[in-house]
């Protein structure tokens, strides 16, 4: 086992999440701002055995991504402050014996001139800070499948000691080898995952140098000074010594023509590393519970704006479904259109919306708190991350506001929660159980309208088909009625029907009861509208009346 730890000195971490906006923190660290903090004590120093240390990042850039002991934190609320920038030039002595001699002169001519140079007159500019309070000021990265050749390992301890800050120069660390790390919080997840982090990749020490281009940058630099102390001195003397000088400066000048062609070269910040999903660690169960057709890992979103209540199922779930369809990469896949690409139904699972409402509870309302992608079970996670990853998060990975708009009912935006505790109807398995009792939040849509005096019993057989039909075992009974078991829900003639694509018509809905011979693992989602937020049940626990 390997493990790099840091420990923030102030008790505070400072670093951009989002690039030259720094208005988001960044936490936990990412891995790649860990290296690069390592590449800088390697870049900047003199000391110690240079290709030692060079070949010990080289050996570190090359594992895989590490898995993270990092506790939750704080975000301290950004405040603009406004701060000196650097020193302006000074005019030529000539232009400030005019402005010292004139009778009258404008306060910015005299700023230009040098004044602005004072304290009390140099300018300021906004800028901001980013920071995060850790709960705990520690963090590891582990990995648990390395160790570090005998070579690599002195130089590392010698990198890590030279190490001074993670992120801003202010954001101070000191850095070691530990090798008895905790337990990891995070873990790295392939597909949709909580976060993504930056993570060092093969190659990523000689893009960082070549990105940086310091040797030449210090040399253009000695050059230019070169130059200009000889133009200077020539200023001074005459004849043969001045002849001499210029030579000597023309000699300087064929140099850097020839050395740097293009100009001044360039040095630019590193673009972000590889990018790596990570997640919290599985937590092994106990009993392994059947499942339906849909996975449980629920991807969640967190719902902004003018707000809504589950009446609004329908057409809020359309138009995410829209979005969706909309920012995926073409042709649309059939696991998320529901269509095979000669436009019939697919017989395979595909994607559903669901609707997150705040039920279940002491004055619970029924409004909705966020909305839910369920993934078929057996899909690809690579191609998950594929096809939402671009929709879901932006260029700095943080998560993206993804707005929904329609013109009569509703104005709100969507995106990826990431709460460490988030509320608990925004949690997978408040929604995924397992559970033996489950009763629905949005009605069952039926199969067809039933007459006669056993029209319940055929309504609720059919019900355990639909039950059947997601991968779960038959249930033992159901119960319809037009009232959810879960406060805050909606009756069932309050939410709109949904209507058939053949004929137009109004198919019948109803809440449900369904009770398993076993527990089970959900999501549930049954009935017509499962794939568009109606059917949706939740676990129903003895002796609660909420969950």
């Amino acid at each position: 086992m390997f493990s790099l730890a840091l420990h923030y000195l102030s008790g505070w971490a400072m670093a951009a999440a989002d690039g030259a906006k720094k208005e988001v923190a960044e936490w936990p660290p990412h891995p790649d701002r860990v290296f690069m903090a390592l590449a800088a004590s390697y870049f900047e120093t003199e000391d110690g055995d240079k290709a030692a240390e060079r070949a010990a990042l080289e050996w570190l850039e090359g594992l895989p991504p590490p898995l993270l002991a990092a506790s939750g934190a704080e975000p301290r609320r950004v405040v603009t402050h406004y701060v000196p920038v650097n020193d302006p030039g000074l005019g030529g002595k000539k232009k400030i014996a005019e402005l010292a001699t004139a009778p009258s002169v404008k306060l910015n001519a005299l700023k230009d001139a040098g004044l602005g140079q004072l304290p009390e007159f140099r300018s300021r500019q906004p800028r901001t800070f980013p920071v995060v309070v850790p709960h705990n000021p520690v963090v590891h990265l582990i990995w648990p499948d390395a160790t570090p050749p005998q070579h690599c390992l002195e130089a590392l301890r010698q990198l890590c000691r030279k190490v001074t800050h993670v992120g801003h120069s202010a954001s101070l660390v000191r850095m070691w080898l530990d090798e008895s790390p905790p337990p990891p919080t995070w873990v790295p997840r392939n597909g949709l995952a909580t976060h993504r982090l930056r993570v060092p990749g093969p190659g990523r020490l000689a893009y960082l140098e070549a990105r940086c281009n310091r040797e030449a940058v210090i040399r253009h630099a000695d050059l230019l000074h070169e130059i200009e102390q000889l133009k200077r001195r020539a200023k001074s003397v005459k004849g043969k010594e001045k002849k001499a000088l210029d030579m000597e400066r023309a000699l300087k000048e064929d140099t850097m023509r020839k050395e740097f062609p293009n100009g001044a070269p360039a040095s630019l910040r590193p673009e972000p590393g590889l990018w790596q999903g990570y997640g919290p660690p599985d937590v092994e169960k106990e009993q392994t519970a059947p499942g339906s057709i849909f996975d449980p890992r629920l991807v969640v979103l967190t719902l902004k704006g003018h707000r809504l209540t589950l009446r609004s199922t329908l057409k809020l779930m359309e138009a995410l479904r829209n979005v969706v369809m909309k920012h995926c990469p073409q042709p649309v896949p059939e696991w998320v259109s529901g269509h095979t690409p000669d436009g019939r139904a697919s017989s395979e699972p595909h994607l559903a919306f669901l609707p997150l409402p705040f039920v279940g509870r002491e004055h619970a309302d029924g409004r909705l708190m966020g909305v839910a992608l369920a993934l078929p079970r057996d899909l690809d996670p690579e191609e998950a991350a594929h096809c939402l990853n671009d929709l879901l998060r932006d260029e700095n990975g943080l998560p993206r506001s993804i707005p929904l708009y329609d013109g009569q009912w509703f104005d709100c935006s969507v995106e990826l929660e990431m709460r460490e505790s988030p509320p608990w109807n925004l949690r997978s398995e408040t929604w995924t159980g397992p559970a033996r009792r489950w009763a629905s939040v949005t009605p069952v849509v039926l199969d067809r309208h039933y007459d006669g005096k056993d029209k319940w019993e055929r309504a609720a057989e059919t019900v355990k088909t639909a039950c059947e039909r997601i991968g779960l075992p038959r249930p033992r009974e159901v119960l319809l009625h037009p009232v959810s078991m879960f406060e805050g829900a909606p009756t069932s003639r309050e939410f709109p029907p949904l209507v058939r694509k053949s004929d137009g018509g109004r198919m019948h809905h109803a809440h449900v009861v369904i009770i398993f011979d076993q527990e089970v693992e959900g999501p549930v989602l049954v009935g017509a509208g499962r794939f568009r937020g109606y059917g949706l049940c939740r676990p129903l626990y003895q002796g609660d009346g909420d969950v």
